[in-house]
């Protein structure tokens, strides 16, 4: 079924490549969540290539920064663009809610009672959702394990990946 998919609307320019996260955080926030206000800085850049996370939001200590975190196997071709982009839609459904954000927290806890998945279906990312899941589902584990297998020998800038989060942010 996935090769009958189209990709989500969203799709890079030629000129911008994948490695500019900020390009799709900004055409997401803009397309997606324009009523949502950006009430501190946010940075987003590639971490380490989890095998069962794809990304994370964190806020700073002081509130001014919150950083969002890729898994960075994201980056590579063989993952469709539509993984990328609902991945950090995720991130920002947290920042909507208040995870990672100085916004007020909506709910007790970031995933109750499938909010995140609620959100982006009401923000019109529920097909992009459900490819996203499908694809997880039939080719992440395989895809991840063929990635590890190899050293990580296919990532770009692998050694700038961060562990668990922005050293400016907390835990």
């Amino acid at each position: 079924m996935l090769s009958s998919l189209t990709e989500l609307t969203l799709t890079a320019p030629p000129a911008v490549s994948r490695t500019n996260l900020t390009w799709y955080l900004n055409q997401i926030w803009q397309l997606y969540f324009s009523d949502v206000p950006r009430v501190n800085e946010v940075y987003i850049d590639y971490c380490y290539p989890w095998k069962s996370r794809l990304g994370l939001i964190r806020l700073s200590v002081d509130n001014s920064l919150t950083f969002i975190g890729i898994n960075t196997l994201l980056q590579l071709p063989q993952v469709p663009d539509y993984v990328l982009t609902t991945t950090i839609a995720h991130e920002l459904v947290h920042y909507t809610h208040g995870f990672g954000s100085p916004l007020p927290r909506r709910w007790k806890h970031p995933h109750a009672n499938h909010v995140v998945d609620r959100e982006l279906e009401h923000r019109s990312l529920g097909e992009s959702l459900a490819w996203c899941n499908e694809w997880i589902d039939q080719c992440w584990y395989p895809f991840y394990d063929l990635q590890r297998a190899s050293g990580w020998s296919t990532i770009n800038n692998l050694s700038g990946a961060r562990a668990v989060s922005h050293p400016q942010t907390q835990p």
